[in-house]
């Protein structure tokens, strides 16, 4: 009967170590979204500040009608 409990034993200790693994990784992913997430939220935010600056030092465009005499 011993033999049985060790068996059962060692299979739970290693449904734990699984279930670890799979915590784990499933934290070390959602880290990693929540990185790229912000980073990619900064890229936007400094494109649409360049752009918004980009339009602002532009001169109005000349039309081809205004420019006839």
């Amino acid at each position: 009967m011993a033999a049985a409990g060790e068996a059962s034993s060692k299979l739970l200790r290693f449904m734990y170590f699984v279930g670890a693994g799979v915590i784990c990784t499933k934290a070390i992913n959602t880290y990693r979204d929540y990185e790229h997430k912000k980073e990619a939220s900064a890229a936007v935010a400094a494109a649409e500040s360049a752009l918004a600056a980009a339009a602002a030092a532009e001169p109005a465009p000349a039309t081809a009608a205004a420019a006839k005499p």
